[in-house]
Parts: C-alpha cells; structure tokens; sequence
C-alpha cells in the first residue's frame, strides 16, 4: 500500500477573511498543517498569527513556512518556536531558509548579504536554535551567531523534539536539508529576478531529478530519511488540463506547458488525473507532502478526500 500523502497549507492571513474560521477549516479538511510565511513588512508576523491559530484548532500542526534566518537571532526564535509549542500543546513545526527578498534587508538599512552568507547564516541559526529547544546551554561563536551561555528554561517546547522543515532549492540548501532537517521542503524556483520577489522556475524533470538526487545522496550519507515536500504554485481542478497549463505558462515564460503538466510545483487536471499524478511523484521524487496557498483550499480538500478514497 502507497504511504499517506500529506497536504499542508500556507496563507497569507489577511486575505482569508476569518483566520480562526480559516484554521478550523483546513483542520476539518484534512491538511497536517497549517503554516505562515515570514516576510516582514508583506505579511503577518508569523508566531502571532500561529499563536492565534492554535487557540482555533486542535490537532492541525502549526508552523513557518519558513522563517527567514536573516530576520532572527537563534534566542529570540527559540522562545518563539517553544511558546507556540506550548500553546498548541505540542503541534509546532518549525521551518526555516535563508531568505531571498532583498528589500527585506535594505529597508532596514542593511546590505543584502550574498547567497553564501545567507545559507551561512541559516546553518547557524537553525543549528543553535535547535539545541536551545533540546535545552541545552549554548555557547557558540560563529560567524553569524554568538552565544554565550544561552538557556531556554521557560517555556519549554511540548514535543521532545519539534520537527524541523529546511526549505529551498540551493545546492547547499538541499544538502543540509537532507542531512538534518525532518522536512526537506523542495521551492522548485532559483535566481530571484529583478522585481525582487519572483524567481527563476526549476520544473523540468532533468532538473528536479538532480535536486533529489542531491537530496537523497546527502540524506543516505547522514544515515537519515527526511520527508521530501514540494511547494505547489498553483492548483486548478480542470477538464482541460492542457488549456489551462497553457494560460499559466504565460504568466512564466521559461516554463512550456509540458513541464506544467509534469512537475510537482503545479497542479492542475480533473480530481483522477490529480490523484494519479499525486501518485506518481510520491514513486518518482519521494514527494511525500504538498503545500499549497489559501486560494486552493477547496481544490486541495477535494484531492485529500480522492487520495483517502483510493487508499481504501
């Protein structure tokens, strides 16, 4: 028998109308989580938010898809991830990346670190703030994280371990994704582009072949089996996939309407193709979980009831 498939969901919180409603509903749907983006100045603040969901819900897991290390020093975020561990009684899932929104550094005044530097960053940030949620007393002298001394003794996380998600697409990202996280949360875009925000999509199979590849090298190497998750751009419950495959592609230029029919990032066909094309990922990559934005929560809840139903 085929291993569950798991939805989560992501949402920009203004423009769901009632969050708590939100919440509860994609609880009743069926998603495994419900998680919040981290832009500063674009978004919600993501704990507050989350904080807020876990007094709606009971059993759906909360987290960040993802918080941007450069943003958070590992004491702050550690305090944050253990509050809301404990205010959902044990639900938290704390992902994290290296962020790529250059505004969100220059409006502080600061330099836009390179690619590097970022990734340099998150691998501290999230190895540090792992250990004060184990809690242990950190001290570290790194080239972007200092600590001396550092506990987290109130609150304490719930879970013995909150499970960590590791996004992106960067080589070294994947890598250290693989080789340490529980999620290796797969973006499938590269460069960002000059507006700041969008990026380079990376959905040909070639090339999602080499980044599970990759993924899958570092994980065996490490002796570990994360869970693979694809972040999916857009979903569109249709008769004609290839019609509506054909408007999106406009929208993104070096991506043909072959790729959008073949990769994990975009969804889009009758509920049955759906499923088995679901299915076919899940052999394929590992993709064992989906994330998908608010605008697809009712494509998304028709798809999890088809996956339970053919499970049967």
């Amino acid at each position: 028998m085929n291993a569950p498939i798991k939805f989560s969901m992501t949402a920009n919180v203004v423009e769901v109308g009632s969050w708590p409603e939100f919440a509860k509903g994609c609880e009743r749907d069926g998603f495994d989580a419900l998680m919040v983006p981290d832009h500063p100045g674009s978004f919600v603040a993501p704990f507050v938010a989350l904080a807020a969901a876990a007094t709606a819900t009971e059993t759906i897991r909360l987290g960040t898809n993802v918080v941007n290390a450069g943003m958070w020093e590992p004491f702050l975020l550690a305090g944050e991830v253990a509050t809301l561990d404990f205010l959902s009684s044990g639900r938290a899932l704390f992902g994290i990346g290296a962020g790529h929104t250059p505004a969100e550094w220059t409006m502080q005044g600061r330099e836009h670190p390179s690619a590097a530097a970022r990734v340099d960053r998150m691998v501290e940030v999230t190895d540090t703030t792992r250990r004060l949620l184990a809690g242990e007393a950190v001290t570290f002298a790194g080239e972007h994280v200092q600590l001396r001394d550092a506990v987290l003794n109130r609150p304490r996380p719930v879970q013995e371990e909150v499970p960590v998600l590791v996004g992106g697409n960067g080589t070294r990202v994947l890598r250290y994704a693989a080789a340490n996280a529980d999620i290796v949360g797969f973006s499938g875009l590269g460069r960002t582009l000059a507006d700041g925000r969008s990026h380079e999509t990376r959905w040909s199979r070639d090339q999602i072949d080499a980044h599970v590849e990759l993924a899958l090298d570092a994980a065996q190497q490490a002796g570990r089996s994360p869970a693979f998750e694809a972040l999916v751009q857009h979903v569109e419950i249709t008769d004609d996939a290839e019609a509506a495959c054909a408007r999106f592609a406009e929208d993104i230029p070096t991506t043909s309407v072959a790729e959008l029919l073949s990769a994990p990032y975009v969804l889009i066909g009758t509920v049955d193709e759906l499923v088995t094309e679901l299915r076919a990922h899940q052999k394929r990559w590992g993709f064992d979980r989906f994330v998908m934005r608010a605008p697809a929560r009712a494509a998304g809840a028709q798809l999890l009831e088809a996956l339970a139903s053919s499970q049967n």
